[in-house]
């Protein structure tokens, strides 16, 4: 397999907007919920102009946060490479054509894009929204994406189609398989896991109740573990991250929790997708055993309300320590 060799972004200097714009962070944000009626259709005609999109009149709500990940495993070769992380987007759009978005994005100067699933669901326009987002980004940086429970819940045809139309314009799909990524010859490994939606535990009945998703089922998933050189895994759900932690996962990317839909200070989020209480792997930066996991907590909004907790856009610095 042909490592990906990641250069150094160009500065910018698109057509895109390049004027200042504030971010506002709103203590409580809301979205309007528009299902589409037609699964089987590829491209649906939105019923209005706005519906199954987040779109912010005024002000945009959606703030950049910034890790830095150290660990003597890193090559120092990738020390200052940037990841931009973006999860569940859920068809969200931030200005005309995801413009903001596209602006804080190319702001961060990533060296690669990682998206951990939940990017479009059944929302109008979702899924050729997300197509038009993957379009502009895969021009200026390496793209890869794996699927969430929301795509996996896509019909069998919009899935089929909106995977064909990211693979055909460069998008590097991962679905429990793993790609190299060079940088002055030096290497890291990108794996993307993909769990059945028997996984996924849903008290409402939208889905099969939940299993554990053990270390071994990780193995089983992407082979055995390579401990020669750093590695990557995009999950999207950090349910469970102990598995991956134990798989030997170095830094694992998630979501799927939107930070616990509702933030206590002091406490955290309060509820997770399958409205379990206080998940503990609700959102941030999280270390165990000297390995690393970031939960991102979503571009976007699959609930009616988020509270202290705004969507957020995620940017990961690498440094050899």
């Amino acid at each position: 397999m042909q490592p990906w060799k990641l250069s150094e972004p160009d500065q910018i200097s698109e057509h895109r907007d390049r004027k200042p714009q504030l971010c506002a962070i709103p203590l409580i944000s809301f979205s309007s919920e528009s299902l589409v009626t037609d699964k089987n259709t590829l491209y649906n005609k939105p019923k209005s102009k706005n519906s199954g999109r987040i779109v912010p009149k005024g002000l945009f709500l959606f703030q950049t946060v910034h890790y830095t990940i150290n660990s003597p495993r890193i090559p120092a070769e990738f020390n200052g490479c940037r990841i931009a992380h973006l999860s569940d987007l859920h068809g969200a759009l931030y200005g005309p054509d995801n413009r903001l978005l596209l602006n804080r994005i190319d702001e961060a100067r990533p060296h690669l894009i990682a998206m951990t699933g939940d990017m479009a669901d059944e929302k109008d326009r979702a899924v050729p929204g997300f197509i038009d987002l993957c379009r502009r980004l895969v021009k200026r940086y390496p793209v890869y994406y794996i699927t969430g429970n929301h795509e996996q819940s896509l019909s069998a045809d919009v899935l089929s189609g909106l995977l064909s139309e990211l693979r055909k314009m460069g998008i590097r799909i991962l679905e429990n398989n793993w790609t190299t990524i060079s940088r002055k010859g030096a290497f890291l490994k990108l794996y993307g896991l993909v769990t059945p939606m028997v996984y996924y535990k849903d008290p409402l009945g939208e889905y099969i109740k939940g299993i554990h998703f053990s270390a071994e089922d990780t193995e089983n998933a992407l082979g055995s573990f390579d401990n020669s050189c750093y590695t990557v895994l995009l999950s999207h759900n950090p349910l469970y991250y102990p598995s991956y932690r134990d798989w030997g996962a170095d830094l694992t990317l998630s979501g799927h929790i939107h930070g616990g839909i509702i933030r206590i200070p002091g406490l955290g989020g309060l509820l997770s997708p399958d409205l379990s209480l206080f998940p503990k792997y609700d959102g941030g930066l999280f270390e165990e055993e000297g390995k690393h996991l970031v939960v991102s907590r979503g571009l976007g909004n699959n609930f009616l309300v988020r509270v202290f907790n705004p969507p957020e856009l995620v940017i990961i610095a690498l440094q050899h320590s």
